[in-house]
């Protein structure tokens, strides 16, 4: 990974030639994205906001045209809708990283665009689940042409997708927030990993984001229960993302702190979606309260 960030260090030509394949290749394996990502943030944060714009306008241009060419003219603005969903925030994020050297705050200011990214999913559709409804109900009428068994696979599909609709803006919006957190932080690993070696693992390990997002997190959770909003229960999916972050980097400080086998993060990542999202989720709220980070101590025998 170091060897990717040298090389974007060498000139904007060289950034662009990272970043615009790997975004054009998220089609095949969408972990791509966060790399692309990341080169925009190690740019933004290394030479600035204009600097790292500039990046991501000829590197948008670049992976529009090279999916043009390799998918088809019709996956050019499909390519430059994800970019600009991804990037545009990232660098943003990223120039009020630089400004302020603060994951807390940086994060806090992300939590704020997850927020205004869901008011702006209600503004522009309404209630999705009437949006997606008419949205799948067009594309059942296409299924009508095909073999009876196929066809009933595919309307299984569209009615699982129909129960999603009420969470649809959370869900997107979280997804997106995921992957330029995700982009954001491999960008100031590298940065810390070319010019302050050793200066991300303490900036991540104290992470937090304060006693009154928790608050506000747990009141619009206890708000989506009782009430049953839709709308309440997108606003706590984004902030669930937010928090699971910090429960994350709650989890890295503790193993580092005790001394534990790295096995132990690995057990993480590994059944982190499947089993382990909401505890993680859960461990980054109460931390706001508890502060486990200050209150471990090294086990006794531990050099």
């Amino acid at each position: 990974m170091k060897s990717i960030a040298v090389f974007v260090m060498r000139g904007r030509s060289a950034a662009v030639l990272i970043a615009a394949p790997t975004a054009v290749l998220f089609w095949l394996f969408p972990p791509l994205l966060i790399v692309s990502g990341a080169v925009v943030a190690l740019v933004t944060l290394r030479r600035g906001a204009a600097e790292g714009a500039l990046l991501a306008v000829l590197a948008g241009l670049g992976a529009g045209a090279l999916a043009g060419l390799v998918l088809g003219l019709g996956a050019m603005w499909p390519m430059l809708s994800v970019v600009l969903a991804c990037w545009i925030p990232l660098w943003a994020l990223a120039s009020l990283l630089r400004a302020t050297v603060s994951l807390s705050v940086t994060l806090r200011a992300a939590a704020l665009l997850g927020l205004l990214g869901v008011g702006g999913f209600y503004l522009v559709l309404g209630d999705p689940a009437v949006w997606w409804s008419q949205t799948l109900d067009g594309l059942r009428q296409g299924l009508t042409t095909l073999p009876s068994g196929e066809r009933a696979t595919l309307e299984q599909l569209l009615d699982l997708l129909r129960s999603w609709a009420p969470l649809l803006p959370g869900q997107v919006v979280s997804a997106a927030l995921l992957f330029v957190l995700a982009g954001l932080l491999l960008g100031r690993w590298w940065q810390a990993l070319l010019f302050n070696p050793g200066g991300f693992r303490p900036e991540f390990h104290q992470l937090r984001l304060g006693r009154p997002l928790a608050l506000l997190a747990l009141a619009l959770f206890g708000a989506a229960v009782l009430s049953g909003w839709p709308a309440l229960s997108n606003l706590v999916l984004v902030l669930g993302t937010l928090y699971s972050v910090q429960g994350i980097a709650v989890a890295h400080a503790l193993v580092f702190k005790l001394r534990l086998s790295p096995a132990w993060l690995l057990l993480l990542y590994l059944f982190l979606v499947p089993l382990l999202s909401q505890l993680v989720m859960a461990l980054g709220i109460a931390d706001a309260w508890a502060d486990f980070r200050t209150r471990a101590r090294p086990r006794p025998g531990k050099p």
